[in-house]
């Protein structure tokens, strides 16, 4: 669902992201999508060489409503048992950059 592998004329493979029709959250420094989101999250720091230590969501009052431990570049986090509405999601780099960027759960 997520890439397109396509052919040039030279015979080398192309990788487009997903599509303009897909959103993304994007602060320059991780992308989270799809957003909206239904039942999982894609977090990836654009960085390749940190990783995100943790991911922790909130409502949007402020309430911790979910925390996932990632320790990787790229991960999926399944969100299915979140009840829809808007978040707000901390993220930690390696590095221990902090940043917050908003999602909506479907």
């Amino acid at each position: 669902m997520g890439a397109f592998v396509g052919f040039s004329d030279n015979i080398k493979a192309q990788i487009k992201e997903p599509s303009s029709t897909l959103q993304k959250s994007d602060d320059g420094v991780l992308t989270a999508y799809p957003n909206p989101a239904k039942d999982f999250l894609v977090v990836k720091a654009k960085d390749p060489s940190l990783k995100i230590k943790s991911v922790t969501f909130y409502s949007i009052l402020g309430t911790q409503v979910a925390n996932y431990n990632v320790n990787m570049n790229r991960a999926e986090i399944n969100i299915e048992k979140l009840k829809p509405g808007k978040y707000l999601i901390r993220y930690i780099l390696s590095d221990n950059t902090q940043k917050v960027t908003q999602i909506v759960k479907q």
